[in-house]
């Protein structure tokens, strides 16, 4: 029942270190997660919190009598309890990947609505047209009224 508990409690490619120390006529038993990959520092707060609580280890100080009788049940608990942090840890993963996608949706509609750019009055004007009006003659239209 101990190792179909661990192989529940264990997602794929993750491990635990599982320690038997002898004190006395007592036993300390560890049993402690190691994560896969490290922490991100950009990572959010809560994402920081979820794999801390993932990392905590069950350790327990008693005689084997009672580890015989007690200590299947804890360890079912143990697992119980990280199960609910994947869980949660999966559900703050995805709300953060469709986060990014609703981004990525806004920022394309964005740049399919913008409007071309127009000239600004401070830029350069286009010199080909004047070009052309240089190579034909000037027509003035001449009046009583005009100084020339």
């Amino acid at each position: 029942m101990i190792f179909e508990t661990f192989h529940n409690m264990l997602k794929n490619d993750e491990r635990i270190q599982f320690t038997v120390t002898r004190k006395g006529d007592q036993l300390a038993v560890l049993v402690q997660p190691v994560l896969q990959g490290s922490a991100d520092d950009k990572a959010s707060e809560a994402i920081q919190l979820l794999r801390a609580a993932l990392a905590m280890p069950l350790y327990v100080v008693t005689n084997p009598q009672a580890l015989d009788a007690d200590f299947p049940r804890s360890l079912a608990d143990f697992a119980d309890m990280r199960e609910g942090g994947h869980n949660d840890l999966k559900e703050a993963m995805g709300r953060i990947k469709e986060a990014g996608k609703q981004a990525k949706a806004e920022a394309a509609k964005c740049k399919k609505t913008e409007k071309p750019a127009e000239k600004s009055r401070f830029e350069e004007p286009d010199h080909q047209d004047d070009e052309e009006a240089s190579e034909k003659p000037a027509e003035f239209a001449v009046t009583d009224k005009s100084l020339f």
